[in-house]
Formats: C-alpha cells, structure tokens, sequence
C-alpha cells in the first residue's frame, strides 16, 4: 500500500531513462520507506518516448505523467512496457 508518495521524477543521461518514485510510511515494511528505479537503455527508452508520442503531448516528463500518473503506477508502466515491447531493468530500495 503506497500511503504517501514523493510523486516519480526521471533523468536523462547519455539517451538512457530512468524513472524513480519514493514512497514514506508504507505499511507493508513497517512503516518505512520504499523508493523505485526504472531504467531504459538508449534503445527502449526511444521505443518509450515514441510509443508515448503516438498517444501524449509534451516533454517526456509530461508523457510518462499522462501515462501513467503523478504517483507512478507500476502495473500500468508494466503493462505498456509489455504491449510495446519496451524492456527495462529495476531496482528496489526499502528501510
């Protein structure tokens, strides 16, 4: 359960995406926080940028907001990232 949420933020670097979000007092680790990393090589973070274009306007931060909300819906990003066959890697950090 995500009680509350810094929103999700992304960086570019070398035409690599990732997107991140951190989420405060989640019940399921005791209270304690969660951050997320998404990361997209060159490749399909132009697959994503495209596949979002066919459907959004905007920077690329604006798209993945319309996409898939301020608070970052993971299950939505897998599902899109499935439909286009985007692939990326993850990471986890919880305390």
């Amino acid at each position: 359960m995500r009680e509350g949420t810094s929103g999700f933020w992304t960086e570019m670097k070398n035409g690599e995406l990732s997107i991140g979000y951190e989420d405060y007092g989640v019940s399921q680790f005791g209270g304690g926080d969660f951050e997320r990393t998404y990361r997209l090589d060159k490749d399909n973070t132009e697959k994503l940028i495209q596949a979002l274009q066919r459907e959004y306007t905007g920077s690329v931060e604006d798209m993945i907001e319309a996409a898939f909300g301020r608070n970052f819906s993971d299950s939505t990003f897998w599902a899109f990232c499935k439909t286009h066959g985007i692939e990326y890697s993850t990471s986890t950090w919880s305390g």
